[in-house]
């Protein structure tokens, strides 16, 4: 059985960033993140182990540290924080940063703001809290045609959900062009995101089966499991090892595998170990773990410090 694992499976320098930020902080009673630091729940359950338990709003006396999580959160969670004495530990993705600032600074200058996402995602949540009127947000152009949006005397700005399908983005653009409405666009689709998209549909073209790795609730696993979906029937979206059977592999001699942004190390490596294991107990002779490890190189392939530069220059 040949496994091919896409070099951008795992942690981007965002989700990476957070969860050190996240381990990194004292396990005192009374540290909180607000919300789930990213969508996987081996990394929540590894913090409530810790000590660090979610939360939804601030209240309480008990409440010492806030860590934002890389979603990040709309300026009234950090005037509330400031308010109560509350120490922030900003794990904001420094992609999700930028967009509060090009939000908060077109909105100042009139703008009308308008999102392409999901509204209930909390990185939408988020950056809507930073318009001065707050935004638009549209999932899709059959929903942006439903809108009557003004077209005289009236700028708009139109950024993207860092997770959301450029196509869908594309769309959207095309129709505001055709409505003739005055808008400019601000493309914030993490390129990270749009290389581990594009990989997804290389790796699943060449394949029998396919395994996305990561969280139900995680945005840009969900939109990799879609787009994988499309160019190999056998696709599967599996949150850990466990749910992986004999029956998703039965009978394949290639399978891919790619993870979701906030799928840590340690799921991949679980999911490849149980591939073999499967091997096995189907009379087969794999090779060994070591010889496996070797063959596909490091699991998280693409440089972080490269990444994080990367970053550096687009700001």
């Amino acid at each position: 059985m040949k496994i091919i694992l896409a070099q951008t499976a795992g942690f981007c320098f965002g989700v990476k960033r957070a969860v050190d930020m996240a381990f990194e902080c004292e396990s005192t009673e009374g540290t909180y993140t607000f919300g789930p630091i990213i969508h996987n729940e081996v990394v929540i359950d590894a913090l409530e182990k810790k000590g660090v338990k979610a939360v939804e709003k601030i209240e309480g006396d008990n409440m010492r540290t806030l860590i934002i999580r890389a979603h990040g959160v709309n300026p009234s969670i950090y005037k509330q924080g400031e308010e109560k004495g509350i120490d922030i530990v900003d794990a904001t993705c420094p992609y999700v940063k930028k967009i509060h600032r090009i939000v908060e600074k077109y909105s100042q200058n009139g703008h009308k703001v308008i999102i392409a996402g999901d509204k209930n995602h909390p990185e939408i949540i988020g950056i809507n809290g930073w318009a001065k009127e707050g935004c638009i947000i549209v999932k899709d152009v059959e929903e942006l045609k439903t809108l009557t949006l003004e077209k005289d005397n009236t700028h708009y700005l139109l950024v993207a959900q860092t997770t959301y399908k450029k196509e869908v983005v594309d769309a959207i653009v095309e129709e505001l062009n055709a409505q003739g409405i005055n808008f400019e666009f601000n493309n914030t689709i993490c390129s990270a995101t749009k290389e581990r998209q594009e990989e997804a549909i290389r790796v699943a073209s060449q394949v029998e089966c396919m395994l996305v790795l990561g969280g139900k609730k995680s945005s840009n696993t969900v939109k990799l499991y879609e787009i994988s979906k499309k160019y190999c029937e056998r696709s599967y979206c599996i949150a850990t090892a466990e749910e992986l059977t004999a029956d998703m592999i039965s009978g394949t001699e290639v399978i891919g595998i790619t993870a979701g942004a906030s799928t840590p190390e340690c799921v991949i490596q679980d999911v490849i170990k149980k591939l073999h294991e499967l091997e096995e107990k189907q009379g087969k002779k794999p090779k060994t773990w070591d010889e496996a490890i070797k063959e596909l190189g490091s699991f998280i392939l693409k440089s972080k410090e490269e990444e994080a530069k990367k970053l550096e220059n687009e700001q």
